[in-house]
């Protein structure tokens, strides 16, 4: 598999060596909140600590170790047989990631595009996106503390106040269980302290951009109870302009609130309390209309019966200045969710009772004109509520496992149980002749899952180790949809006669139960104290669903999906642990590969495929020297249809159909990588500098549709200085420029064109040169 691009190459040479990993040393304070045993020293956490690599370097010249809880205990990443990017609430301040979403800028194989709020496509290795629809599950499973975030528009949450994020790449099917055939991210806030800490951010910046957050903690009752509360509040002026309104459009307006409790009824027993609420709106839903031949109209659903275009519509084109457009109806869109949790450890003597009590709710609307012309046409508009609970059981031994220690074995078994309750309501309002009506589907869901997963690991020789695990998934779903449609009010002439139905109103109630055994075995070896190796084969499943939006009864049935994973593994410290090097080269096969596909009304539905995908991940870490730090991470990926046959919306006819077997999987890139450079200065006189350069490649995106362009390939580079009037002064000053080149670039859109799919398409544009001013205060 080659890599497409020379930027690619100049990123790798550039960074050197190859990572978006960045390095954090996790705190007990943070295991202790997502009801985790204390801190366990292994191979890789003793080698790194030893004499033999830290004491020969001058302080801060050595890599920090990287602590994750990727296997469900405190490790050090550098001997977890999974590929894991793990980035630390500091550097998500430092490379400004403010979203879920944007963790795709640097970790390799990830990809996360949020077309709408609400409506986000998470992929690992090409692997996850979904259809947009109640009954459909994602492929990489979201978690809050180890809280499972059900719907892909909770998950894209607001990242404030983090402790880390780690993102486990592959199947993760035997400790994180459903919904993680590609690959899970879980998101570790920080929690309560033992003494009175915090801190207070403002940022001014482009586009009106003012965002504010912070946060404090203390103790409540001496070594019982402590608390943290932090907050969230970012605002930023709309960046497109609607030509036909005047309006501005997609504008940020987020705010958000955390609260958390730590009470220690024992020595042995910890309960901690989360909370969280967050609601985002955004005022107008505009895409650009994006042309390779600049004057062919884009054309949706436009047409009469005849072939011809209504008369009196002016159809869309590409704008000279694609930040506008001339929709009819500017739109909107939210998303409100909220959540609370108890999880609770107790430690019984050899091993640790975990208890995670869930509970996640959220509502969301949307309004946005699909017709995209100046005249009102075609626009949809929904509205969403769910809310579910989950119970997770596990028992962890604590012994730790490790080359020249007595004990060979540790295990982890645990029982999850989980339930979710749901209702959508997407509506469509036509009015292109001889259709003038409002159609609605009104769906709900219940669904209940069951899941028992053991995994245990034998030191058969002193650094190897050999890894067995084995999940039972069984999980039901009970769907509704009720469809129906009504005359335009107000409209003469208008019938309830409507495109998406092809017989009318009717209701269906379907429901269906599926099993699977998900096994996993890894082979590990620790070739030296700072050399670690690994073989591994995974399964992951993710349970089927129905049609939300069929045109007829019944709601057709897509079948669960599955996935076995194979991969080997390295990862190893070199040079005085001033250089860190990971790769991992995977093989997967997918059955019943879920992809969002189109039924011949033009509605969204899911359908299924044959896949596999295939790569490698490169991502290195170099401490030049004390002051001096490079990064870069590279993947290359190669998802590639086995059997799948597409159609375009609107269209069931030959000349529509695509078949893509053998082709690549769509909407992911091929190949990506990042790259960042930081230089620190110490001053005598005017204090501490921070001098940093970073830079994202991603490859061209093509459609499912005859492998037509959906997005270019682009390059975009951030800059940022930041200063402090002293090592031991409280407060920072950080000035930056994201995109300083100022690169058009977009990574994909709403739904392409009805017939001129190879030449025009929406895109959602990305923002252009925005900089601003953080000032960043800690107590």
């Amino acid at each position: 598999m080659p890599l497409a691009g020379e930027r690619v190459v100049a990123l790798m040479v550039a960074g050197a060596i190859a990572t978006a990993v960045v390095q954090t040393r996790a705190q007990d304070g943070p295991m202790r909140q997502a009801g985790l045993p204390g801190p366990e020293k292994t191979a890789g956490a003793s080698a790194a600590s030893g004499p033999t690599n830290v004491a020969e370097k001058t302080e801060g010249e050595a890599l920090e170790e990287i602590v994750v809880t990727a296997q469900r205990r405190l490790q050090n990443a550098e001997t977890v047989p999974i590929a894991v990017s793990t980035l630390s609430g500091e550097d998500l301040k430092n490379l400004k990631i403010d979203t879920t979403a944007g963790l795709s800028q640097f970790v390799p194989s990830l990809h996360i595009f949020a077309e709408d709020i609400g409506s986000e496509y998470y992929t690992i290795r090409g692997i996850g996106r979904t259809a947009d629809d109640l009954s459909v599950d994602p492929g990489v499973a979201v978690f809050l503390n180890d809280g499972y975030l059900p719907r892909p528009g909770e998950a894209n949450m607001g990242l404030f106040d983090v402790d880390r994020v780690e993102v486990l790449k592959g199947p993760q099917g035997t400790l994180y269980g459903k919904n993680a055939t590609a690959g899970a991210i879980n998101i570790i806030t920080r929690g309560p302290t033992d003494s009175r800490s915090g801190y207070i951010s403002s940022e001014i910046g482009r586009y009106g951009r003012m965002n504010f957050s912070g946060a404090v903690g203390d103790t409540l009752i001496d070594q019982r109870l402590s608390g943290r509360l932090a907050f969230k509040s970012d605002n930023r002026d709309g960046i497109y302009s609607n030509l036909t309104t005047g309006d501005k459009a997609n504008d940020i307006d987020s705010r958000g609130l955390r609260g958390s409790l730590r009470y220690l009824p024992s020595g042995k027993w910890t309960v901690n309390f989360i909370a969280d609420w967050e609601k985002t709106d955004q005022q107008g839903v505009l895409k650009s209309v994006i042309s390779d031949s600049p004057g062919i109209p884009y054309e949706f659903f436009l047409h009469g019966p005849d072939g011809n275009v209504r008369p009196g519509i002016t159809l869309p084109t590409q704008e000279s200045d694609r930040l506008t457009a001339r929709s009819a109806i500017n739109g909107k869109e939210g998303l409100e969710t909220y959540g609370a949790q108890v999880n609770q450890r107790y430690d019984a003597g050899s091993f640790d009772l975990v208890s995670i009590t869930n509970y996640r709710g959220e509502k969301s609307y949307t309004l946005e004109d699909i017709g995209r012309a100046q005249e009102v046409t075609a626009y949809q508009a929904s509205n969403e509520d769910t809310w579910s609970a989950s119970q997770e059981f596990r028992l962890v031994s604590k012994a730790p496992n490790q080359p020249g220690g007595e004990n060979h074995l540790s295990w982890t078994a645990g029982s999850y149980f989980y339930f979710e309750q749901g209702s959508r309501t997407p509506g469509y309002y036509w009015s292109v002749v001889p259709f003038s009506s409002i159609t609605t589907f009104r769906q709900s869901i219940r669904t209940n899952a069951v899941g028992l997963f053991g995994e245990t690991r034998y030191r058969i020789f002193d650094r190897v180790g050999l890894t067995g695990g084995l999940r039972l998934t069984s999980e039901e779903k009970k769907f509704s949809v009720d469809a129906a449609s009504v005359p335009i009010p107000g409209v003469a002439g208008a019938t309830a006669d409507s495109p998406y139905l092809d017989n009318g109103d009717f209701a269906d109630h379907e429901s269906k139960r599926w099993n699977k055994l998900s096994p996993k075995v890894v082979l590990d070896y620790q070739a030296a104290d700072d050399v670690f190796a690994y073989a591994s084969f995974s399964q992951g499943f993710k349970s089927g669903g129905f049609s939300g939006q069929p045109s007829s009864p019944p709601a057709a049935v897509f079948n669960p999906e599955s996935v076995s994973n194979y991969e080997i593994g390295f990862k190893g410290e070199f040079l005085q642990r001033t250089l860190r090097f990971n790769a991992d080269v995977f093989y997967s096969v997918y059955s019943n590969l879920q992809l969002q596909g189109f039924n011949a009304s033009g509605l969204p539905t899911t359908q299924t495929a044959d896949a596999r995908s295939r790569g490698v991940e490169l991502d290195a870490t170099a401490k030049l020297t004390s002051a001096f730090l490079l990064r870069a991470g590279v993947s290359l990926t190669d998802p590639t249809y086995k059997h799948y046959i597409s159609q375009l919306p609107g269209f069931s006819d030959a000349a529509h159909t695509y078949d893509m077997s053998g082709k690549r999987i769509a909407l992911v890139p091929a190949n990506t990588a990042s790259g960042l450079a930081n230089y620190h200065l110490h001053t005598t006189g005017s204090g501490e500098y921070d001098f940093q350069i970073d830079g994202v490649y991603a490859s061209k995106v093509t459609t499912e549709f005859g492998s037509t362009l959906w997005a270019p390939a682009y390059t975009k580079g951030d800059v940022r200085v930041i200063w402090s009037p002293g090592s031991s002064v409280h407060w920072r000053l950080t000035a930056y420029v994201n995109n300083f080149t100022d690169k058009f670039y977009y990574t994909g859109g709403g739904p392409v064109s009805k017939y001129n799919t190879d030449k025009v398409r929406l895109g959602l544009v990305e923002d252009p040169r925005t900089f601003g001013l953080i000032l960043h205060y800690e107590f």
